[in-house]
């Protein structure tokens, strides 16, 4: 199954024909939506987009793990990522 990338300027373009405007009306609301999304999360809010899905910042701790090329023991330190956990209308629709 071969797949293809939607990159940024791809959804610009899609966002501005949908509104009926010009790309640059379309890359403007992907980065309000985008920049909306960011500032959520890097204040330690969840951001829930019904039937899409929910984002939220998870902290992992710092921990010790052994090397492969020389089995020294190595500390990783503790950091932030963010979660993605689909919505129900998004998973029905990646299933068909």
């Amino acid at each position: 199954m071969a797949t293809s990338s939607l990159r940024r300027g791809d959804i610009t373009a899609r966002v501005a024909t949908r509104l009926g405007g010009s790309r640059a009306q379309g890359e403007a609301a992907l980065n309000a939506v985008l920049g909306v999304v960011q500032d959520a999360l890097s204040s330690g809010d969840r951001v829930v987009l019904t039937g899409f899905g929910a984002f939220w910042v998870t902290g992992v701790k710092e921990r010790r793990v052994r090397s492969i090329r020389g089995g020294q023991l190595t500390t990783v330190p503790g950091h932030k990522l963010v979660r993605f956990r689909a919505g129900q209308d998004l998973s029905n629709t990646v299933k068909g």
